[in-house]
Order: structure tokens, then sequence, then C-alpha cells
């Protein structure tokens, strides 16, 4: 098998496998000669590279006490970019995977005194190492859980003793009847230091934003799943590369990113959704229009992700 390079990769060996439900299967990685692997938080993920040079990024599912494993959890998505099921195609018990050093954008609030988890389907995988912990620290926490059938949960045979306690409770939309969960009911009296976090498909990202709109940013957390990329919004802008003194137009149709590629400036990508930060790019002046999934204000005042993120017109220096 050919391994190719990943900047600051560890490589790791597929342990085990196991089916979680029709689509999703759970691999466990583990060093080769069984060394401790690099840690990690709740929250976090690592870039995985696939033979044929895709790259994609799958949330660390397994406990951060265990230092010798990591877990991913992946998605079979027949629509999607083709990362999933080449993914599942390759992976059999004893491949070699390479992958990056974890990286968190979805951490837990520290100072958080109860906290409110959401998943949407395979958001659940970010979740479970918060759960792990919380529920180790004595913590305040409940998480919604939200699937279309009880055949389509993933890790629910994980998730049992905390369902018994109560503080995990599962919502179906595809059931007769249907329990899809109420996130405006959920959502609508905040407790004092309560914290939210929500992984999952748009329309439930969409929803738990709408219901927390009025709440502080600092105590709303969110990581998407399926994004797809946007474009500008169907206005035209340039360009202008701070280094190279080159001036590129972008079109109505395209992103920013499309544009550099086309005027032959290679930016790293990988996601191309806004959500993996490889692209992450400093600007220097101009009007940006943030489509990204993960940066803070504070982050925004100086960097844009070229792959989502557009220009409200006129033009746009990047530190290029």
């Amino acid at each position: 098998m050919t391994i190719l390079k990943l900047h600051h990769h560890v490589t790791t060996i597929v342990r085990s496998m196991e089916r979680q439900t029709d689509r999703v299967i759970h691999y466990e990685l583990a060093d080769p000669d069984d060394w401790e692997l690099p840690p990690f938080t709740p929250g976090a993920h690592i870039d995985v590279r696939l033979e044929n040079g895709m790259v994609r990024q799958y949330s660390l599912c397994g406990d951060p006490a265990i230092r010798n494993r990591y877990q991913i959890a992946v998605q079979a998505e027949a629509n999607g970019r083709g990362g999933s099921l080449a993914l599942q195609a390759q992976l059999r018990v004893g491949s070699i995977l390479p992958v990056s050093l974890p990286r968190n954008h979805f951490p837990l609030a520290p100072d958080a005194r109860h906290h409110v988890l959401i998943a949407g389907g395979i958001g659940i995988t970010p979740l479970l190492p918060m759960l792990q912990v919380l529920n180790r620290q004595g913590a305040n926490f409940e998480l919604h859980y939200c699937t279309r059938t009880p055949e389509e949960t993933a890790f629910r045979r994980h998730l049992a003793p905390l369902m018994e306690r109560g503080v995990v409770r599962l919502h179906h939309d595809r059931t007769l009847p249907a329990t899809p969960l109420d996130v405006a009911g959920l959502l609508a009296r905040p407790g004092t230091g309560e914290h939210v976090y929500c992984c999952g498909p748009g329309g439930l990202v969409t929803a738990v934003l709408e219901a927390t709109k009025d709440r502080d940013p600092a105590t709303v957390h969110i990581e998407q799943f399926g994004g797809k990329p946007r474009t500008a919004g169907g206005t035209a802008y340039m360009l202008e590369l701070a280094r190279s003194g080159q001036t590129i137009p972008v079109l109505p149709d395209q992103t920013m990113l499309e544009a550099l590629r086309g005027a032959g400036v290679e930016v790293p990508s990988s996601c191309e959704a806004g959500v993996c930060a490889v692209c992450k790019t400093r600007w220097l002046a101009g009007a940006p229009v943030h489509r990204d999934l993960i940066m803070k204000p504070a982050d925004r005042a100086e960097h844009l992700m070229p792959c989502v993120s557009g220009c409200s017109g006129g033009t746009l220096v990047l530190d290029l």
C-alpha cells in the first residue's frame, strides 16, 4: 500500500472495524507498534489522507483518556464528493492510514455550568468524547440525538447507560409516531451558565442558531457536517495580492478559491465548505463576507476562508 505524505502526519493502522448502521462504519486506529498517539481534547478532528490523494476531516469519537487509540466513524454519502465511499472501500483491518495531528475548533467550554449537546446523524461523533469527559467530571449535561429511525442511530449501544439515566434522549423524525426534537422549545429558556453545542446537518444548525440568536455568541458552539461550497452571492469584485501585486477578478458565479486557482495561485484546501480551515488566508483591506462555520469574530478580523468567503464589492486585498 502506498503511503502519501501528510504535513505533521501520524502513521496509524486500522485495528478494528464495526458497522454501526447500514451507512456508518466505526474504525479504531492505533500506532503500528502500539505507542501512545498525540493527545486530543473533546471536539477535535483529524485529517485523513486516502490513497487517491483525497484529504477528509473526521471527528475523533473515542475517549480522550485512551492514549493509544484514535476512533473515527465514516458515513457513506452517495451524493458527496467521494471521500467517504473511497475510505469505506479502501480500509480493512491492517490497513495503514496517515492522519494529521488532532486539531480542535469545537472545544468544551471550561466555565459552563450546564452543557446542552445537540447532534444530528453522524454529527454525534464529536459529541461522544464530550460525553465521556463530562460524565467523568460529574458535570451537568444533556444530549439530544436526532436521527431518522432507531436503525439509523449510530452508537446506540455506547449511549445506552446514559439513556437509562435520562441524560441522553433520542429523537426520530421517520418513525410512527415521529418524535422530532423541538429545538425552539428546548432552548427557549437558557439557564445560568448554559452552553449549547450542535453538530449536524444544515437544517438542524439553522434551527439552533435561530433559537439562540439572542444569547451571547460565546455560549453557542457549532460544527456543521455536510456543508457545500457557497459562492459570493452574485457580487463581482477584484482580488489584489499584496505580495505579488497580481489582480484577479472574481466573477459572480465563482468562489474566491476558484478565481485564485484559475489565475495560477495555489491555495491549499480540503473540505471546501468553510469547516476545516486548511485554506485560511490573511486579508489586509476591503470588505470580506465571511461564510465559514468555525472562525470567531476576532479571527475574522484578520482572516477569511476563500473556499466560501466573498466580498461585498470593490477590491479585497489578500496577504498572498
